[in-house]
């Protein structure tokens, strides 16, 4: 297998890994706040070519989910990754609000894409359990 075949390999299992950490975090904020949420999973291709958002959703049981999302993507310039979690907000434009907002940032090379993604996983991380309980004792303005 030369390099090509081997970093062919190695941008799949690095999207795997993200989808797995953002499994692993909705599952470890439903075991904390159950049975007062729920939450799903979800990986699709986004709008753009070559781009795939990895999400998962958290029930909050009174007609919102909030969302944390990654959105990978690619081309011939350039890998990318941006992320952000949000609520949905009929008061917001688009029925949707931003409480995190992490910038796309862009990498010439895997190597320098896969920890890209891992640091702004790292992130995704950190906010989620703060950000959530904030939207459950109604403090969160995002």
């Amino acid at each position: 297998m030369d390099t090509a075949d081997r970093d062919a390999q190695r941008l799949p299992i690095a999207q795997w890994s993200a989808a797995e950490r953002l499994r692993k975090l909705a599952y470890s904020l439903y075991l904390e706040h159950q049975p007062d949420i729920g939450w799903g999973e979800f990986a699709r291709y986004a709008a753009m070519p070559g781009s795939q958002v990895l999400a998962v959703t958290l029930d909050l049981k009174d007609g919102r989910e909030m969302l944390c999302s990654l959105v990978v993507g690619m081309s011939p310039e350039a890998f990318s990754v941006e992320s952000d979690i949000g609520v949905d907000d009929p008061e917001a434009d688009n029925g949707f609000r931003y409480l995190l907002e992490i910038p796309e940032s862009f990498a010439h090379s895997l190597d320098e894409f896969i920890p890209l993604i891992d640091r702004q996983l790292d992130q995704l991380a950190e906010a989620a359990p703060r950000l959530l309980r904030e939207l459950r004792s109604g403090t969160s303005m995002g």
